[in-house]
């Protein structure tokens, strides 16, 4: 397969990260990457022998090597350089969420064309557990699903950091909180392992920003949500809850479940300290009452091979669609949407 010639926007933690990991690729030739503090650019490209840097998007985006570009940078300011790369016929893969509002998703999807533009937010999918899980569902062994479900509680270290980032809480930057920064990862995890046969209709939503006593823990002048909780409606009787906080003043605590009329998951999405990082299996068994396997465990492997990059590459020189396309990644920011709303109206919102 012939290597994707591809540039990085973006160096800072995330696109560091990224440049790290497509520098090992054999699927990808790093080819420039960008940033608007030109030093940091320069260093990026010192360390790891890029052959160009920029220090802006536009003279990166009109480089004719490169056929794809990474956004790596907080969606406030990405959503312009996406429509823009779009424009000039370049293949996209979007940081996580892939847009402030629904609105911006459905520009993209209107200039897409033949390109392919793949999210990151599905990296926890490409996973033995993920895909273990999937097979667990598709294989009937739950009866009706009833409930999918992720509450992820963060309780507040002892010391915050002493430069917290201002775009982590912001809703001009970042168009959100918590709820952007990890439950995109939440519902692609969880809609991919039921095949994405949620179709979300109304939710019911509060959001609140972090507690006063936690303020030096975000940076000043942040506004967004750093605790939520949604109740949403499905198709077909399912009900979704989602809840997460950061900076809280609960202990740590973490399900991710799929709760059918015969069987419930309990999936490790993300590893827990002190507990298996495995899939459990749990159902009812008459006589013996309610009976708990583990499916999978940790060093069984399995899920697809690579990630998020090498499933972009694949997309493109495959001419296929990546596991979260932009239509997947609406209905997820729908979902986002909705929550915010309906914290602002104090009503339900209803989805289309």
């Amino acid at each position: 397969m012939e290597p994707v010639k591809l540039g990085i926007i973006g160096c800072g933690v995330i696109g560091t990260n990224h440049v790290a990991d497509a520098t090992k690729s054999p699927l990808v030739e790093l080819v420039a990457v960008a940033d608007v503090i030109e030093q940091r650019a320069r260093a990026t490209a010192e360390k790891f022998s890029v052959p160009s840097f920029y220090n802006n998007d536009e003279d990166l985006l009109n480089n004719g090597q490169i056929e794809a570009v990474w956004l790596a940078m907080p969606t406030g300011v990405r959503t312009p350089i996406a429509f823009n790369a779009l424009k000039k016929g370049k293949h996209i893969i979007l940081e996580k969420p892939a847009a402030s509002k629904a609105s911006e998703i459905e520009e993209m999807i209107q200039l897409r064309g033949d390109r392919v533009v793949a999210c990151c937010s599905p990296r926890r999918a490409f996973t033995g557990h993920a895909e273990a899980a999937a097979k667990c569902v598709a294989s009937g062994a739950l009866g009706k699903i009833r409930i999918v479900r992720v509450r992820a509680i963060g309780g507040t270290p002892p010391n915050p950091s002493p430069n917290p980032p201002p775009w982590r809480q912001s809703m001009k930057l970042n168009g959100g909180g918590i709820l952007v920064n990890w439950s995109c990862y939440d519902l692609d995890y969880l809609m991919q392992i039921v095949n994405w046969q949620l179709r979300p209709r109304v939710v019911l939503a509060k959001w609140w920003p972090v507690a006063e006593k936690m303020s030096a823990y975000v940076a000043s002048g942040s506004d967004a949500d750093s605790h939520y909780t949604a109740f949403i409606t499905c198709d077909d009787d399912i009900v979704l809850t989602m809840e997460r906080a950061e900076f809280s003043s609960a202990a740590n605590d973490q399900a991710w479940e799929i709760i059918g009329t015969e069987g419930t998951l309990h999936m490790p999405m993300v590893p827990q300290k002190g507990k298996p990082n495995a899939v459990i299996l749990d159902r009812f068994v008459p006589g013996e009452g309610v009976v708990s396997e583990a499916i999978w465990e940790e060093g069984q492997g399995g899920g697809p091979e690579g990630g998020v990059l090498e499933d972009f590459v694949h997309a493109v020189r495959e001419n296929k669609e990546p596991k979260t396309t932009l239509e997947r990644a609406l209905v997820m920011q729908k979902i986002t949407d909705a929550i915010y709303a309906s914290t602002e109206t104090g009503k339900a919102v209803h989805i289309c």
